[in-house]
């Protein structure tokens, strides 16, 4: 089934980059099979969820913590006395591994002043622009929004989460 869905999808791109054209189809319809054939070996076994109220929760909270980031940073930059204190963090992780967790990583990239580093263990080490405001809070409220995206209840800090 998964095979089926990622055919279809990745045909439908290409379709669309190809404007339908028949010719296409001569590279596009190995290039397609192929393309799909590894994205299928190559997908995780992790079984994962969305929530649909998490989703459109999680949209709006990483529209506004980027624009409030992007700001501090700027302004950060253009200040005469350049108020920054870069260090690195270890943030301790809720999300199992998997999906979920790669995701809140790669979206902690994507917020300015933040870079995840390496993760060990459960622990997420992320260089940060300036530790003020609180970093911590910031992204567990980050984690939160992406366990409810996921559909997966956090436990406790130190404690991974589980699908509900």
């Amino acid at each position: 089934m998964r095979f089926m869905v990622t055919l279809i999808v990745l045909a439908g791109l290409w379709a669309s980059l190809t404007e339908a054209s028949g010719d296409s189809w001569i590279v596009g319809g190995p290039v397609v099979l192929a393309a799909s054939l590894f994205a299928v070996h190559l997908a995780s076994e992790d079984r994962w969820r969305w929530s649909v109220m998490g989703l459109f929760a999680f949209g709006p909270h990483f529209v506004r913590s980027s624009i409030v980031g992007g700001i501090d940073v700027a302004w950060r930059s253009m200040h005469p006395r350049l108020p920054i204190d870069p260090q690195m963090i270890a943030y301790p992780l809720r999300l199992p591994a998997g999906t979920s967790r790669t995701f809140f990583m790669n979206v902690v990239n994507l917020l300015p002043g933040t870079v995840s580093v390496d993760v060990r263990k459960d622990v997420l080490s992320v260089h940060v622009i300036n530790v003020n405001p609180p970093v911590q809070r910031e992204l567990r409220t980050l984690e939160d929004a992406v366990a409810s995206m996921f559909a997966i209840r956090l436990n406790p800090l130190g404690e991974q989460g589980e699908s509900v």
